[in-house]
């Protein structure tokens, strides 16, 4: 990786937290970001906007309380998450982006992590680890994935056949939203993530990072749950599923990712992964 690290200006990240009547939820999310050591030395600049869908329950007090931290409220009726989201993205002016929903919340030092990964390299996009939280906040499952081809990707395997891409631990160049249809990005009910990773997917490799970022929890009435309709939606955006042998090879990998050694998928090339360097005391593929 090319060293990129002596930068005069900080980077500036945009953080998007779209929401409605998520009272319950929302202020761990906020206190994540707000929370972030890269923040706190200066090395990043944040913008953070909190899109409301016009709760009733209090969500937007929530969020003016950390008005005079920086934390931007708009709070109207929309048409869903995604709108909400497409919302975010034409305020969004930073040199990297993100979104985490209200429940979900970053680790401490994420912004460090994806700082001096994209620093360091041409990097456009990268995920970390897959992270899951339950309802007290309790890390539950941490599971390292080892590679992300944007081939497959583009067929529509990651969140159907394969585990999803975690949204909470993926982030992206902003030039990357000019890939972006926000009209189809709206028009999405349950699988905008995925319309976004096949988007970015179609120039750019995902890079996986060895390192816990963020993460996702669990409670009730989540549109994760709804996975028939989450499934129909990633066909619509692929225009078709892939054959019966891409299918088979797909849950192949993710048999061989489990029993085989790490140093041996790194060795053959299969573990793309970005590990931290001891040694140098840096981030390196």
């Amino acid at each position: 990786m090319r060293d990129r690290t002596s930068t005069a200006q900080p980077m500036r990240f945009t953080v998007i937290t779209p929401c409605f009547n998520a009272a319950r939820y929302v202020e761990e999310t906020i206190q994540s970001v707000l929370a972030q050591t890269a923040v706190a030395s200066g090395r990043v600049e944040l913008e953070y906007w909190v899109i409301d869908g016009g709760s009733s329950d209090g969500t937007q007090e929530i969020a003016l309380r950390y008005a005079d931290r920086g934390v931007r409220l708009v709070s109207e009726p929309d048409q869903g998450m995604y709108d909400a989201l497409a919302k975010g993205f034409e305020r969004t002016t930073g040199d990297v982006c993100c979104y985490i929903n209200a429940g979900d919340y970053y680790h401490r030092a994420a912004f460090d992590v994806v700082a001096d990964v994209l620093q360091q390299s041409d990097v456009h996009w990268l995920t970390g680890m897959y992270i899951i939280y339950n309802e007290r906040s309790q890390v539950v499952l941490a599971q390292q994935p080892k590679s992300r081809p944007r081939g497959w990707i583009r067929q529509g395997f990651y969140g159907t056949v394969l585990p999803h891409i975690q949204q909470e631990s993926t982030f992206w160049r902003t030039a990357l939203l000019q890939d972006i249809d926000l009209a189809a990005l709206r028009s999405n009910r349950l699988a905008g993530d995925f319309y976004l990773w096949h988007s970015f997917a179609r120039r750019h490799e995902l890079h996986i990072v060895s390192s816990y970022l963020g993460g996702f929890k669990l409670h009730a009435g989540q549109l994760s749950e709804q996975r028939g309709r989450y499934a129909k939606e990633v066909a619509q955006i692929c225009g078709q599923m892939p054959g019966r042998l891409a299918w088979v090879l797909a849950v192949g990998s993710k048999v061989f990712e489990k029993l085989m050694p790490r140093k041996l998928l790194i060795t053959i090339g299969y573990d793309r992964a970005i590990y931290w360097d001891n040694d140098r005391q840096r981030w390196g593929a």
